[in-house]
This record gives C-alpha cells, sequence and structure tokens, in this order.
C-alpha cells in the first residue's frame, strides 16, 4: 500500500494482493454492497465498443491471468453505475484507436486481478488510481476497508485465503517478495 501526503491529507494510490477467484469475488461483493459499480475492460480499441460488467459474477475469467506478467494483464475501470466514461481517440498510424483509461476518467479507480497463470504461478493483483478525486479516493478506501479485514498481510501485498494456500505450498520462503508466487 502506498499514500500520497498532499496538504496534510493522505490520499491511497494503490493496493497490492495476491488472491485466486474464490478469494476475489468477496472482495468485489462487498464494494458492490458499499456502492453500484461498474467494471470496464481498459485499453486502446479500434471501435467504441467496451465491455463492461455491472457485477463481479458477470467478469470473465476472473482469478486467472491470460499473460505471464501481472503488468501485462487485464485491466478494469472501476467507477459507480452512473458516472459516465470518457473515451480518448488516438491518432495512429493504422488509424483511430479509443483509448478507455484512467486519464480521462478520473472518478475511477483500476483493478488489475492477477491470478493463476498455467497451474503453478500466482500473479499479483492491484487496485490504484492515479486521481485525488473524492469519488476514486472514496472507492480506494472501500477496497481497502475490505481487503484489510478479509485477507491476511504478508510484506507490502494482501494474500486472500486460498492465495495464502497455494503460497504456502511453495518451498520458498520470500513468497511475497517477488511478483510472482509459484504454487
Amino acid at each position: 500500500m502506498v499514500h500520497c501526503h498532499r496538504n496534510s491529507v493522505i490520499h491511497m494510490k494503490q493496493i497490492h494482493f495476491f488472491a485466486l477467484k474464490d478469494d476475489l469475488l468477496p472482495i468485489l461483493e462487498t464494494v458492490e454492497r458499499d456502492i453500484p459499480i461498474k467494471y470496464i475492460l481498459m485499453g486502446q480499441f479500434p471501435k467504441m465498443e467496451f465491455e463492461t460488467f455491472s457485477n463481479r459474477m458477470q467478469i470473465p475469467g476472473l482469478g486467472r491471468s491470460a499473460t505471464e506478467s501481472a503488468s501485462s494483464g487485464r485491466s478494469f475501470l472501476v467507477t459507480g453505475q452512473d458516472v459516465p466514461i470518457e473515451v480518448r481517440p488516438i491518432k495512429t498510424t493504422s488509424g483511430i484507436r479509443y483509448a478507455l483509461d484512467q486519464l480521462s476518467n478520473p472518478d475511477t479507480v483500476t483493478l488489475s486481478p492477477g491470478g493463476r497463470w498455467g497451474e503453478d504461478v500466482v500473479l499479483n493483483g492491484r487496485v490504484a488510481t492515479a486521481s485525488d478525486t473524492p469519488p476514486a479516493q472514496e472507492l480506494m478506501k472501500i477496497f481497502n476497508r475490505a481487503f484489510r479485514k478479509q485477507f491476511s498481510s504478508i510484506k507490502a501485498f494482501y494474500v486472500g485465503p486460498r492465495g495464502r494456500h497455494s503460497i504456502r505450498r511453495r518451498k520458498a520462503t520470500n513468497c511475497c517478495g517477488a511478483v510472482a508466487a509459484r504454487v
């Protein structure tokens, strides 16, 4: 967890965690119970068509990573159900692409769920924001409260019960010093 100080107010910027699907679902359920939210897949797209999910159960592949790196996995903008989403057109050599990210959406946080990659690796996930807006900071507080109550803390990471079990099966002792934990 990283906190930034500005004008004597602490602004939460990110929460790192290790979680499998069954760990993450209760976290997201807790957040959804506190505030009606939506999840929108982030990225640059050829059309102005974006995958939007109104609850955690709709997110395909939650708890599984399609890439071998936590930093290159899928990420979602998370924001209130009624918050409009802004899209940035980007000119590229192959034409216009449409960027969906936090740059134009300050009242959001990002969720990079991480999860199991292959059979023996659990990639870390992250909830983060680049924004100090009250809606973004409120979402960070709600996520942080859920992680604190439901996960254990190991070094700079929150670790879910199933993720913890997977990490315990690993022979190395410094499991959370690395970005991925072999199980």
